[in-house]
């Protein structure tokens, strides 16, 4: 009685094996006493076909062993062709002897002889130590690679130093750019529904969020391991069951709990709970409501919880469900200052069907407490 694919809602199958599905799509915080509903939807896994074909070989061209290759071999093969043989280099058959150069009788000029007279000849001068000019060419060169390096390094540093500037300026705006900017709805409050609440048994500590949360009477239940009623990611729990069908349910709920990890970077105090209050209401139904349908806005207000800061977004939810009598609901999310480095969220949905307790919401909020 669900649509193929869909994911994360909220018609719930009460076997244990659809319990187990619903469980590993919510997220993981503290759980309460008792196992998750299904959800509104199911999943479906690949085909035995679509794992037959995951599972086959990539297979690789082999590589080629066959004519051209043993062709190429041939190349190197064998003692050659005689007509490319070897050419002997003429030379001496015996060991090479001593002799004298033609120009035999040659002999040094007087003024070569003479070192002073060569230098004077050749214009070097006299101040210069051994070696001469040829030193000079030497020191002038290591001097000019030293600039040479000195300039290197030093625009080898500049650009380092640009380019470290350069990627940290990126870094920022990309930093600035992935910031999600979150649009807050117009203030408005929730509206006083009309009717008669619940009665209330009493107050409820919880302490993981840090809130007491009034419990109502029936139909409101607490899940329990037999019920298995319960939803993983929250750690004060009820329960309204609106509709069954065999081991299906449709059903409203009263939460409260820790933000969600994803989000508590984005809590910077008291001051930005509107926006994460925002940002909770669009995950919760994105989770809970993954499937076709129409989010109307009913509120956006301020709450004050125990002198705390706290934010509410409220919607109308509408929607067509095969083999589900409700059209929409009422859905309400707050986000909480409770002193701790994560806030508190609360989450209430009542169905169509219970028109008269919709009125639960209004209490259910406005009796919120920060537990000392």
């Amino acid at each position: 009685m669900s649509d193929e694919g869909e994911r994360g809602g909220r018609w719930a199958d009460m076997s244990d094996d659809s319990a187990d599905r619903e469980e590993s799509a919510r997220v993981t915080v503290p759980d309460v006493e008792g196992s998750e509903p299904a959800g509104r939807t199911d999943f479906s896994g690949p085909s035995p076909l679509e794992q037959a074909r995951q599972a086959e070989d990539v297979k690789v061209a082999p590589v080629a062993d066959g004519p051209a290759a043993q062709e190429d071999d041939e190349l190197f093969a064998g003692e050659g062709d005689p007509q490319y043989a070897g050419v002997a280099a003429p030379g001496p058959a015996g060991p090479v002897r001593p002799g004298k150069p033609s120009s035999g009788n040659w002999q040094m000029p007087d003024w070569m002889a003479d070192e002073d007279a060569a230098d004077s000849k050749l214009g070097r001068q006299g101040d210069l130590d051994e070696g001469g000019r040829s030193k000079l060419a030497l020191y002038g060169g290591v001097g000019l690679l030293v600039v040479a390096l000195l300039a290197a390094g030093g625009v080898y540093l500049f650009k380092q130093r640009g380019g470290a500037a350069e990627a940290e300026t990126k870094k920022s705006s990309t930093d600035q750019e992935a910031a999600p900017e979150v649009r807050m709805p117009a203030e408005k409050p929730l509206r006083k529904f009309a009717g008669r609440p619940s009665r209330i048994l009493g107050g409820v500590t919880d302490p993981q969020s840090g809130l007491v949360y009034p419990r109502m009477a029936g139909p409101w239940q607490v899940p329990t391991k037999k019920n298995k009623l319960g939803t993983p990611g929250w750690s004060g729990q009820q329960v309204l069951v609106t509709e069954r069908t065999g081991r299906q349910m449709w059903y409203g709920q009263l939460l409260t709990g820790v933000l969600n990890p994803s989000l508590q970077s984005e809590y910077k105090g008291p001051e930005s709970v509107p926006a994460v209050a925002v940002q909770a209401a669009k995950g919760i139904e994105a989770q809970y409501y993954a499937f076709p349908h129409k989010s109307t806005p009913l509120a956006s207000q301020a709450l004050n919880v125990d002198g705390r800061k706290g934010w509410l977004v409220a919607s109308y939810l509408t929607y067509k469900r095969a083999g589900v009598k409700a059209t929409g609901e009422v859905v309400a999310t707050a986000v909480i200052d409770n002193g701790k480095p994560a806030p508190a969220v609360a989450f209430a949905s009542v169905p169509n069907t219970h028109k008269s307790l919709w009125p639960d919401i209004n209490r259910f909020m406005a009796q919120l407490k920060v537990a000392a």
